[in-house]
């Protein structure tokens, strides 16, 4: 998500404890799909750690003969052609959304390690993590998740950054954003991921 700059947020704040340059590529309402766009198309890799945090599974990225076309369930309107065709078909159910997810982590995943690029993945919600098909999967959702080195997932305490914020209390400020002492609990929780990021790379 995009921060309020009034905000600090916790990739910042664990930027700063690492004495390490923070460079933000994140955007309001962008997809799994785009994220995973964004991290292979970064133009500059020069001793960096990634951190990724996967985002909502009703948002998609397609490319169209006008460039590159987001959707998203919260937002999209009725008689909006394409959208309400997505979210009427494929896009309305959870198997869509969590498989798209699971394969955009395989895929950044391949990419940052064949380069030796430090990396840490995240997730915003518990869409994924909490889904059932994640905690029971079939077959070929199975197989993606057993391509996914879990020692490179963190977690606030089991949960998404949003959800583990609300069950801490933390206020929300200028619309939907948490404050910045949410922000410096979650890199308390989550730096130790980090710190043997940098210490392995």
């Amino acid at each position: 998500m995009a921060f309020d700059k009034t905000i600090v947020p916790y990739p910042k704040i664990i930027a700063n404890q690492l004495s390490i340059e923070y460079d933000s590529q994140a955007k309001s309402l962008t997809s799994n799909s785009k994220i995973a766009r964004k991290v292979l198309s970064y133009p500059n890799y020069q001793n960096d750690m990634v951190l990724v945090s996967w985002t909502s599974t009703t948002r998609s990225e397609f490319r169209t003969e006008h460039g590159w076309t987001a959707t998203n369930l919260s937002t999209y309107q009725p008689g909006s052609g394409f959208e309400e065709h997505w979210y009427q078909g494929p896009g309305q159910w959870e198997y869509t959304g969590v498989s798209t997810a699971l394969k955009e982590m395989v895929l950044v995943q391949s990419f940052l390690q064949s380069r030796d690029i430090p990396y840490v993945f995240l997730f915003d919600n518990n869409e994924v993590l909490h889904s059932r098909l994640y905690q029971e999967p079939d077959a070929y959702i199975g197989g993606i998740i057993s391509s996914i080195d879990q020692s490179k997932i963190a977690t606030f305490e089991g949960q998404g950054f949003v959800p583990w914020c609300e069950a801490q209390g933390y206020s929300r400020v200028h619309g939907n954003h948490f404050n910045t002492p949410a922000h410096e609990h979650a890199a308390n929780v989550i730096s130790a991921h980090f710190r043997s990021g940098v210490a392995n790379s």
